[in-house]
């Protein structure tokens, strides 16, 4: 991303100081990563409620 950026400068012979390029390069992938750890906490806790149903399920199930 921060090549693509680099090369947006290059061929549009922009003046945007570096510290510009970079946040338009570090604000796409911030928003990927925060993106993913969400996905990462709420696949854990849906793992986690599951875990806990079928335990508490199991517990108070009928013998057969």
């Amino acid at each position: 991303m921060f090549v693509v950026a680099l090369g947006l400068a290059t061929v549009t012979h922009s003046d945007l100081p570096y510290n510009i390029w970079a946040v338009l390069w570090a604000v796409p992938f911030l928003i990927v990563m925060a993106l993913r750890w969400v996905y990462f906490v709420v696949t854990l806790a849906w793992a986690i409620g599951v875990e806990i149903f079928r335990a508490v399920r199991n517990r108070f199930a009928r013998p057969d």
